[in-house]
């Protein structure tokens, strides 16, 4: 409760600061340039309005003048808050020292738009023209008014936790703003999960006991979605958004029963299932850890697969590796996903149309469809990427520019990713294909060995983008490298042939006082022809060299 009172303390002192300041700051503009100016976004929607009119271009102006002034306030007030707190217990924000122009225009225009709405909302509960400066809030309270008081004391608090919220974000937006790469936006995108989710990282299981259920990875999902199918040969059940009670019915059911759990960051859910399931402690907390190697457990009674599945965006260069837990026994396969997006939708088809063999078989051909469609979506981002590869390829051939370069290391790492991802998988096939478990009978271990042979393709072919991408690097510093040779034998070229008319210019440019050829009628155009053969003599000599 005191930390509640001293940060609204606080932003109160903040927000009266930063109001006090800036209507100074807006009074004089309105003195100087004789317009009705309110200090917010209002001032560049009336000077759109009025653009025609000789007030809309002031107000305009006006409106970025305010826009740097409010930036430069805020990130002063938050910078040096800590004289200005009564109350010392909040931690300080980090500004960066230096920011780029348009970071302060998003900072500022943030700030303008929500004291826009701020006073918009105001408005709506106080009278129009009623005013909250100092002498109006002193008459108000002498007759028993306490109402323009009130007003200040609120605006003054939110309006500080709108520049503490918007300019603690400023090494977010200079990070997004600093510039438009491809690796830039693709750190464009990573910024703003971070400010949706936490990350948690392997450190924070250190010293835990074995089996504890700590997420380690990315939240990508708000809520857990629970998805059930169960179906035999002649008929089928979907329930979509199931609970956990339809699932651990179908448990002991007969028929093939394929719950999907999209979200891995709920321990009472992993435990609820993994304890209902025969699942061991140690591979419950196997499944929340998301950067875990891809693995298999083998078990009398049920097997755990865990794989990782690639999604690429080729708009952002982003390449994310979702993990994918499977858990196969007799009657039900349990599939624990991080996000809804998945390669799983030809599957639910052939089991809703009954197709093929799928509905006839046993969980362990369900399983071997879901690693087989796990394993050819890296087919689709190898696809993706040596497309980008080919355009990459005409680009270093014709025009490599810095970007070039970053893109290149972009996809070396990428692909160091990909094979880290599916090195472990012919492993994985390999242990399932061969182990004498009772749980995979002989029709399935056939098609797990195309598996595997498609485990083998995906390999090679990483491995052989890697070493494309590898030579590309090559080929770009010989480029680079090429290109400034050229460079620099033109400039050479240039300098070697202004040597010997430096020399015949300086020679004529010496203070001796007899020089013969000075009196010569025409010793002038005698020179300039002579300059002019030398010239015309090494362009030859190095065309003759091949040099040219």
């Amino acid at each position: 409760m005191k930390d509640k009172i001293g940060i609204i303390t606080n932003r109160l002192v903040y927000g009266f600061t930063f109001a006090f300041l800036y209507q100074i700051v807006i009074g004089i503009a309105t003195s100087l340039l004789s317009l009705p100016l309110t200090g917010n976004i209002q001032d560049l929607i009336s000077g759109v309005e009025q653009i025609d009119s000789n007030e809309g271009p002031w107000l305009v102006a006006w409106w970025i003048a305010s826009t740097i002034i409010i930036t430069v306030m805020a990130l002063l007030i938050i910078r040096y808050k800590k004289y200005l707190s009564p109350y010392k217990g909040e931690k300080d924000i980090e500004i960066p020292p230096k920011i780029t122009a348009l970071t302060a225009i998003i900072i500022g225009a943030t700030i303008s738009f929500l004291f826009f709405l701020l006073d918009t909302v105001i408005g709506f509960i106080v009278e129009t023209g009623s005013k909250t400066d100092v002498s109006a809030i002193y008459e108000a309270a002498l007759i028993g008014d306490f109402t323009p008081l009130v007003v200040s004391l609120i605006f003054s608090i939110i309006a500080g936790f709108i520049i503490v919220g918007v300019a603690s974000k400023t090494s977010k937006v200079k990070e997004i703003t600093k510039d438009i790469g491809l690796q830039d936006i693709t750190n464009i995108k990573q910024v703003f999960n971070k400010t949706k989710t936490q990350k948690t990282t392997l450190s924070s299981t250190i010293g835990q006991r074995p089996g504890a259920l700590i997420h380690v990875g990315e939240q990508k999902v708000d809520k857990v979605i629970i998805n059930l199918m169960e179906y035999d040969a002649e008929k089928i059940n979907e329930i979509d958004n199931a609970t956990v009670e339809d699932c651990l019915e179908s448990k002991n059911k007969s028929n093939v029963s394929w719950v999907n759990i999209v979200g891995v960051h709920d321990a009472n859910i992993i435990k609820t299932f993994g304890d209902s399931f025969g699942i061991h402690s140690l591979h419950q907390s196997n499944i929340m850890n998301t950067e875990l190697r891809p693995s298999v457990e083998i078990h009398d009674d049920h097997i755990l697969i865990m794989l990782k599945m690639p999604h690429y965006d080729t708009q952002t260069g982003k390449l994310d590796l979702e993990q994918i837990s499977i858990v196969l026994a007799e009657n039900h396969v349990l599939t624990f996903q991080e996000i809804e997006d998945d390669f799983f939708d030809e599957i639910r088809k052939r089991l809703r149309e009954n197709s093929g063999s799928i509905r006839k078989q046993k969980t362990d051909y369900l399983v071997y469809s879901l690693v087989d469609a796990i394993i050819d979506s890296y087919f689709l981002v190898i696809e993706k990427i040596g497309d980008l590869t080919e355009d990459l390829e005409e680009e270093l051939m014709k025009n490599p520019t810095p970007e070039t370069m970053q893109t290149i290391q972009t996809l070396k790492r990428r692909m160091i990713s990909l094979r880290k991802a599916i090195w472990p998988g012919r492993e994985i096939i390999n242990s399932l294909e061969r182990d004498s478990t009772a749980l995979i009978t002989d029709y399935t271990r056939t098609y797990l060995r195309d598996v595997y042979n498609h485990t083998i393709q995906v390999t090679d072919s990483i491995e052989g983008l890697r070493d494309v991408i590898g030579g590309m690097l090559d080929t770009y510093l010989s480029s680079v490298s090429n290109r400034m040779n050229e460079v620099m034998k033109t400039l050479t070229i240039i300098a070697a042939i202004f040597i010997p008319i430096t020399f015949i210019a300086g020679i004529y440019g010496t203070n001796f006082s007899y020089v013969p050829e000075l009196q010569w009628e025409g010793s002038y155009f005698v020179m300039l022809t002579a300059m002019a053969i030398i010239s015309v003599a090494m362009l030859a000599w190095f065309k003759k060299k091949r040099w040219l």
